[in-house]
């Protein structure tokens, strides 16, 4: 298996940086049967090749011939003797209205470990559709799970992937063959549509869940039966192959074996991601006014708006409020897939309450131009959306608070130790110890859930993550593009953050957290403030999550996603009423 990353695995590569880091490893180590892929060659064929001696045992059929319209294929896919999962592929048939175009549709799932079972664990699914041509050329298609989708479309020499605002070329020549992740029906295209010949064989292959292309070597020998053969890949398969079908598949590094079964076609679908889009409070006593940051040369074009309350005197108080990652649009929806992180719920309530406030779009998000993802970059754009809202003509640059969410947070006592003229600095669920620490306490939660068999494993890869993180070596690719911003973290010292605040700190913490620790980070932020003399005031949340909604049950990136989710209002009113108590009466 070649492909090996699930539309939920880019979820979590594009969900926040810390929740990243621990999940990358586990993800990378606990999917049963995901081989590593070979490093890309410089050079790669377009088609496959025949090398050696030329004995044919499969001539190859075109795309529409291989199957019967509705014929399902199913495969098993076992692990150390245990199903772990199931692959089912089925010929949707002709594409209505494109001659010589074929579809065909992907149902794969993996079953939680007994423990996790027993526990409630849900299985992981993934469905996916592509359409090919009667060469098996690849025409579009996509790969979706509960957590994101994943669209790809042959546009000239290239295949266009795109998921959300993302966008991706890789180089398609015709011939090259494809795969999704544990697509066992795309590996059975791979050899039915060629000739199949005894000796060496040689082809590219792209992954359409998302990871980079490979050179796939074969060798082929005859099988007993006619039409038969033994398949063995430089990716360490060895396949069994009977008439132009796929009976078994050893993976013996890793303990897989894939075997065709009964065919079945799963009752289960998934539905496309939700479009999310904000709409004001209907009783909402403001109105927004967009606005550019402005920013030097070179800076990327930030947009967001300024919430003014209706009828308000001038001066007021003001507020900006800076979310915890950065990979936010100014309302708090983020993505892929698409995701309310509700801070919207925040701001409006305290336009609402009088104050002015200013959110924005942060790199990449919203209107916002796209920009290397640093967090010395953003605490730079933090800076510029506080010049922004101190020459607002509404806003008395005497009473601004800064209000920042999760490493936001650390942001506001930046711009607070800068004597930028801010009066009060409220954290929302913000991380008080060394990052390093909340990374690690955040991976072992994730390690602690696999099969034991792979904890021991998942920990050395971890501590080799952090190692190459430290010294700036290479890291996995689902860390690639989070790297610099974690590296930024990881060398910042929580102490030094506090230096020259004298403003009044708010410190908000939900007790169903899964992303800072609700004790352990909570204590660090006290002790830190009161070490530097500095009023603290604190208020803690049983029943609420990171982002201060009110969860029954054990908080995670899924519930994250749950319909109906909303800030508490009891959350909203303390922060009201402690910000009017430090810039005055906004009303």
């Amino acid at each position: 298996m070649t492909a090996r990353r699930t539309p939920a695995e880019s979820f979590r590569r594009n969900r926040p940086a810390r929740r990243g880091l621990a999940v990358a490893v586990a993800l990378a180590l606990g999917s049963p049967g995901c081989l590593k892929i070979p490093a890309e060659e410089t050079e790669a064929p377009a088609a496959a090749k025949a090398q050696g001696e030329d004995a044919a045992i499969w001539p190859g059929k075109p795309a529409g011939a291989l199957y019967r319209v509705g014929e399902v294929r199913s495969f098993e896919i076992r692990r150390d003797g245990a199903l772990v999962g199931a692959s089912h592929g089925r010929y949707e048939g002709p594409v209505a209205d494109a001659p010589g175009q074929h579809r065909f549709a992907t149902r794969i799932e993996f079953f939680p470990p007994k423990e996790q079972a027993r526990a409630g664990g849900e299985p992981i699914r993934s469905a996916g559709e592509i359409i090919v041509d009667d060469a098996g050329d690849l025409i579009r298609g996509f790969e979706r799970s509960a957590a994101a989708e994943l669209r790809f479309e042959r546009q000239g020499d290239a295949v266009v992937f795109t998921s959300g605002r993302e966008r991706e070329e890789i180089g398609y020549d015709h011939g090259t063959a494809f795969m999704a992740f544990w697509t066992i029906l795309h590996e059975e295209l791979l050899y039915g549509l060629r000739e199949l010949a005894v000796g060496d064989r040689r082809w590219r292959q792209i992954s359409l869940s998302g990871s980079l292309p490979t050179e796939v070597t074969a060798s082929v020998e005859r099988g007993d039966a006619p039409e038969s053969a033994t398949i063995v890949t430089n990716l360490g398969e060895s396949i069994t192959w009977r008439s132009g079908r796929i009976e078994r598949i050893e993976i013996d590094a890793e303990q897989v074996e894939v075997t065709a079964v009964a065919p079945r076609w799963p009752g289960w679908s998934i539905a496309p991601p939700k479009v999310l889009a904000y709409a004001p409070p209907v009783d909402a006593r403001f109105v927004a006014r967009e606005l550019e940051l402005s920013g030097r040369a070179g800076q990327p074009r930030l947009f967001g708006e300024v919430l003014i309350p209706k009828g308000a005197k001038r001066p007021r108080p003001a507020v900006l409020f800076l979310s915890s990652t950065g990979q936010q649009d100014r309302h708090g929806i983020a993505g892929p897939p698409p995701v309310d992180l509700r801070s919207h719920d925040i701001t409006d309530a305290l336009a609402s309450a009088g104050f002015v406030v200013l959110r924005f779009d942060e790199r990449g998000q919203g209107e916002s131009e796209a920009g290397e993802l640093s967090y010395v970059e953003q605490l730079e754009d933090a800076r510029r959306a506080l010049r922004m809202l101190l020459v607002q003509e509404e806003v008395d640059p005497d009473r601004v608070a800064v209000v920042g969410h999760g490493e936001g947070g650390w942001r506001a006592l930046t711009l607070a130790g800068e004597g930028r003229n801010i009066a009060a600095v409220a954290l929302l669920a913000s991380p008080g110890r060394p990052y390093e620490q909340v990374l690690r306490q955040q991976a072992a939660a994730v390690i602690d859930k696999l099969p034991p068999e792979l904890r021991a494993a998942a920990k050395k890869e971890h501590e080799r993550v952090i190692q190459a993180l430290r010294e700036d070596q290479a890291v996995p690719p689902e860390l690639a593009l989070q790297a610099r911003w974690i590296r930024e973290l990881m060398a910042v010292d929580p102490k030094r953050l506090f230096a020259g605040v004298s403003c009044p700190l708010w410190v908000a913490q939900g007790s169903k957290d899964f992303e800072v620790d609700p004790t352990a980070d909570t204590a660090a932020l006290l002790r830190l403030a009161r070490r530097g003399r500095v009023k603290v005031t604190l208020a803690r949340y049983p029943e609420l999550d990171h982002l201060f909604v009110h969860e029954d049950g054990e908080s995670s990136p899924e519930r994250y996603l749950a319909d109906g989710r909303q800030v508490d209002a009891e959350f909203l009113a303390d922060l009201e009423t402690w910000l009017s108590g430090k810039l005055g009466d906004p009303g």
